[in-house]
């Protein structure tokens, strides 16, 4: 029922005058806040699966790491650029 919803919320959100929506989002924001004051426990293997796509092959958390396995003790190091 929670996806029947909320297109026509944001729908309705769209109509609204920008008073209106500034109620809306002041509205939300005072619901987080409640939500935030008392946070609910997780236990590791749920906190393991709200993070495993940040750590996925393609994740965020991935896309600047060096995939090459060779070493790096060759680098070149540039020279200083100091002025």
């Amino acid at each position: 029922m929670r996806a029947m919803i909320k297109p026509q919320i944001l729908e309705a959100i769209t109509q609204m005058p920008n008073v209106e929506r500034l109620e809306v989002i002041e509205f939300a924001l005072q619901l987080l806040r409640k939500d935030m004051e008392k946070p609910e426990k997780l236990t590791l293997s749920a906190a393991a699966e709200i993070m495993r796509p940040f750590y996925a092959e393609v994740g965020d958390l991935t896309e600047f790491v060096d995939t090459c396995r060779e070493d790096f003790y060759d680098y070149a190091e540039k020279p200083d650029l100091a002025l």
